[in-house]
């Protein structure tokens, strides 16, 4: 979002409400694209409450863990790029008449102040004119508008500065997931209508991409934090007890079925969010459309069966994100969890490593 077409390798910081994610590639020129392989991979969860509903809390703690990941991990690289995400990020898809650029650039600031919920001088704005889909004869500009309150920018962008770091670009996670997706999946990314959905702690992040242009994005306030709280209110037991049964491990007193039914129930209430905007997606077009295939990321698309409610619920082949499905990693160098066990929590920061600064 706020960044620059780079050349030189960066830190792809994913600074999440549960715990902090760190990834270092290199590039080389293969064929058509980039081949991307893993030089640094670190991950540390944050003590709880130190970032509550995406607004730092506790900024010494997130401070203290970026140079803990940067200090064990061996990361020499301090040009960082992170992303945000929720209330305070407001994107929306406008059409607009085909014009220059002097009048773009005018209209686009008419349109922040009419469809930004917030003061107009309280947001850092910026746009992408998206690809007309394949043989559309519609000349309009159709624009990605994001906007994102200073506030929150300077509530992440403080701790990178404050952990000695030299911050470079700051996107949106869903724009993260949408690079990891189209490096890992291209031939899905080009010719398809995809979804991937990202299921964090506070916030899960809803993208649909068609044929390789986005269509439609969407923050939900619904997370793995939700389903804990409400596992531990119906149960009666501490935020960490309620965090270890919704993991899978068993816990006293506590029948695992009655665990399966609380979280059955939890991703009924998401999945229902969700298909609203799938809803608000196929009837937002004049020509019938229908979304193809669902990638889970985030840390609830490792919990058990969610893959199958998700092809129950929309009819759509569902399955986990593989942020590293195309990327190389060298398993003899770097600890085999991330790519085995963990790759569905990457998606973001691999995203955003993806990018290149300028020499």
């Amino acid at each position: 979002m706020l960044g620059f077409n780079q050349d030189k390798g960066i830190v792809g910081l994913d600074i999440g409400s549960h715990a902090v994610k760190a990834v270092e590639l290199t590039s080389k020129r293969k064929r058509d694209r980039d081949a991307f392989e893993v030089v640094r991979i670190g991950y540390e969860l944050l003590p709880h409450d130190a970032i509550v509903e995406g607004t730092i809390i506790d900024s010494t703690a997130v401070v203290e863990t970026i140079k803990m990941i940067f200090d064990e991990n061996k990361f020499k690289n301090r040009n960082i790029a992170i992303s945000i995400s929720g209330n305070s990020v407001i994107i929306k898809k406008i059409s607009l008449p085909a014009m220059d650029r002097e009048e773009l650039a005018e209209s686009i600031v008419w349109e922040a102040k009419h469809n930004i919920p917030y003061p107009y001088e309280e947001t850092n704005v910026d746009y992408a004119i998206l690809r007309p889909p394949r043989g559309s004869e519609v000349r309009n500009l159709d624009i990605l508008l994001v906007a994102a309150k200073k506030d929150k920018i300077a509530n992440y962008s403080n701790v990178v500065n404050q952990a000695r770091k030299n911050l470079v670009a700051i996107d949106v996670d869903v724009f993260a997931l949408q690079n990891s997706l189209e490096v890992n999946y291209p031939e899905e990314f080009q010719s398809k209508i995809l979804a991937v959905i990202n299921i964090g702690a506070n916030i899960t992040n809803v993208a649909v991409v068609e044929r390789g242009t986005s269509q439609l994005v969407r923050d939900l306030s619904l997370g793995g934090f939700f389903f804990i709280e409400n596992i531990r209110k119906e149960l009666n037991l501490s935020f960490d007890e309620a965090e270890k049964l919704l993991k899978g491990i068993p816990a006293k007193n506590v029948a695992p079925e009655k665990v399966d039914e609380l979280v059955s129930f939890n991703i009924k209430d998401l999945l229902d969010e969700i298909d609203k905007t799938f809803s608000f997606y196929e009837a937002g077009e004049k020509q019938e459309k229908r979304i193809e295939n669902i990638y889970l990321s985030g840390g609830l698309a490792q919990l058990k069966n969610i893959t199958q409610s998700f092809e129950q619920k929309f009819g759509i082949k569902t399955e986990t994100f593989n942020p590293f499905r195309n990327v190389s990693f060298d398993e003899k160098k770097l600890d085999s969890a991330y790519p085995q066990e963990m790759a569905p929590l990457f998606g973001v920061a691999v995203g955003l490593a993806t990018r290149k600064m300028e020499k």
